[in-house]
């Protein structure tokens, strides 16, 4: 069971270039964190509209300075969200695009934007889908980033990067993929990622110098334990010899279930080859 299918968002910075910078690597073949990519295919719009975007931020920036209105100048044009499925789980092209259309219709109702700002919005929403390998339980599956513009009849949409509006779009998300692939978030069970060879040979170290650690610790208690049986034992204090001898036979005891190694021995045998008791 999955509480959401994954969602991601970030705000695309650098203004004009930063947005371009995301057009290049969205559709870029070649690009080294694509080297697995089966397929990288354009779901809404094109190259031309990031240039609408990065132009939108532009001119709502320089109107900025030419008023000199207060605060600093828009230096973010866009907002991404990163809709991602699990390995396993490839909705067609035509699926997908019905997916992102009820996401966007549900963002835009939220926006609250007029029916000049919703014909202006739909010209600012940019999709890209990158096919994953489906084989293996290890690694991200097909996922789309869907960059939308922040400015629209020239405002911000500053709600558009807020908490709420990831919120609305993984409900979207879940919602849709439940309508137009039948498939529910709530149903899904995810894979548990192999154990291998090095995470149980690093358990096994950690254990290891764990039970060595107890093992130089209990060695430092029966030497203190030692010392204050001779300390009462010159004092004739016989009730703390008592005391100190049932914690001596106690410590052995325990030391008997460690793994001792030949020096720890030795050093056991030279503080107890004094004890009558322990003989």
């Amino acid at each position: 069971m999955l509480k959401n299918w994954t969602v991601t968002t970030q705000s695309v910075k650098n203004a004009a270039f930063g947005v371009m910078t995301r057009e290049v690597y969205l559709t870029s073949t070649t690009h080294k964190n694509h080297k697995d990519t089966e397929c990288i295919i354009e779901l809404i719009g094109s190259q031309k509209t990031s240039q609408r975007i990065a132009l939108k931020g532009e001119q709502f920036r320089a109107n900025q300075i030419a008023h000199r209105r207060r605060g600093r100048p828009l230096s973010s044009y866009a907002v991404e969200f990163c809709l991602t499925l699990p390995r396993g789980i490839r909705p067609s092209v035509e699926q997908w695009k019905l997916v992102l259309n009820d996401c966007c219709k549900a963002l835009s109702k939220q926006l609250n934007l007029n029916e000049q700002e919703l014909a202006e919005f739909k010209y600012l929403v940019r999709a890209v889908l990158h096919q994953q390998p489906q084989m293996g339980k290890l690694g991200a599956g097909d996922h789309v980033h869907l960059m939308i513009g922040k400015v629209v009849a020239n405002r911000i949409l500053k709600d558009i990067q807020r908490k709420q509006s990831t919120k609305l779009i993984k409900t979207s998300f879940n919602a849709a993929i439940l309508k137009h692939c039948c498939i529910d978030h709530k149903l899904y069970e995810p894979h548990t990622p192999a154990r291998g060879r090095r995470l149980e040979e690093w358990r096994y170290q950690q254990q290891e110098a764990k039970k060595a650690h107890q093992t130089v610790k209990l060695l430092n208690t029966l030497q203190s334990q030692v010392e204050k049986w001779f300390t009462a034992s010159i004092e004739e204090n016989l009730r703390q010899k008592r005391r100190q001898e049932n914690r001596i036979r106690k410590s052995l005891t325990e030391l008997r279930c460690h793994h001792l190694s030949p020096h720890q021995t030795q050093s056991i045998e030279r503080l107890t080859s004094t004890l009558p008791f322990a003989k």
